[in-house]
């Protein structure tokens, strides 16, 4: 039986998946792609974990508990200060005390040989290390959220609604690949999925989100229906972290006014988005499904 109240109602055609409430490692999408990598980290019988992320990542807050809970070394190499990272709460503050190792690089391009290095450094001390590109952007990642499309399929079923437009936060892309794919293999042939970017370039960023889409059909053996992979730059509000008083307000109110938090960075962002979106293009009377992907860390974190 699937749990179906992680999908809540707002009103008769708005729901929330509320993947903030996902039970694992710290909740949120990296908490699930997390479960479903794990399966892999097992089948290999690896016993050291190498990842990246910034100093707020979700993702490596996932992998740094993980690793704690399953008594696994861990890497984590971030991007920027130690001194600014040691100052912050939020995931970051998870990170310092989970026991992992932390490395900071001053530039992203020296995040991929530093990655390799620590995967080196493992192999010489006699363990079997594990390689996890950021976000969780794996094939694993990816089909943590292919099946998750059917916990969403059981509750359409189960009380006869199903969205018209998904709407969530867009950072790797992975998360979104996933809920196409998932679409494709259960049904869904109407839902339009729009992710709502919280750093890249709607080029770029749609891009990333297609060819993934249609690798996890691929991999997965899922006829792809070649459906149109949307990722809107329009509420980037001048970059990755950045926001303006609106959203500011919208997600300092989100407890008292939705019953659930939004931060600045992703949920609120792209939430954010959303709402301008459905006023601008008129789809007030379709169904709408808010994909909360999490953040809880980050909203507590903000200043």
């Amino acid at each position: 039986m699937m749990n179906f109240n992680l999908i809540a109602s707002v009103s008769d055609n708005f729901k929330i998946f509320r993947d903030d409430l996902y039970p694992f490692l710290g909740g949120g999408n990296k908490g699930r792609k997390m479960d479903a990598i794990a399966k892999d980290i097992f089948l290999k019988n690896a016993n050291a974990l190498v990842t990246t992320g910034g100093f707020q990542s979700n993702h490596c807050r996932a992998v740094a508990v993980f690793a704690a809970q399953y008594k696994l070394k861990c890497t984590l190499v971030l991007h920027g200060s130690k001194d600014e990272f040691e100052k912050q709460s939020g995931n970051a503050k998870i990170m310092r005390l989970s026991g992992s190792e932390i490395i900071f690089v001053e530039q992203s391009s020296q995040i991929g040989e530093t990655m390799d290095k620590a995967m080196k450094q493992y192999k010489v001390q006699g363990f079997e290390p594990y390689y996890i590109w950021g976000g969780g952007h794996t094939y694993e990642g990816g089909l943590a959220y292919i099946d998750a499309v059917k916990e969403l399929k059981d509750y359409g079923i189960e009380n006869n609604w199903f969205p018209d437009y998904i709407f969530h936060a867009s950072g790797t892309g992975s998360t979104q690949s996933g809920i196409l794919a998932g679409l494709d293999k259960f049904g869904f042939d109407k839902t339009k999925v729009i992710g709502i970017s919280v750093g890249r370039k709607s080029e770029q960023a749609t891009q990333i989100v297609d060819d993934f889409y249609k690798k996890l059909c691929s991999h997965y053996h899922i006829r792809c229906l070649n459906r149109e992979s949307i990722v809107l730059d329009d509420y980037l509000l001048g970059g990755y972290g950045q926001y303006n008083k609106d959203l500011e307000k919208l997600s300092l109110n989100s407890i008292k006014d939705y019953g659930f938090t939004l931060d600045t960075c992703y949920t609120g962002k792209a939430f954010y988005g959303m709402l301008d979106f459905i006023q601008k293009n008129n789809i007030n009377t379709e169904n709408i499904l808010f994909w909360h992907t999490g953040g809880i860390f980050n909203f507590l974190a903000e200043e």
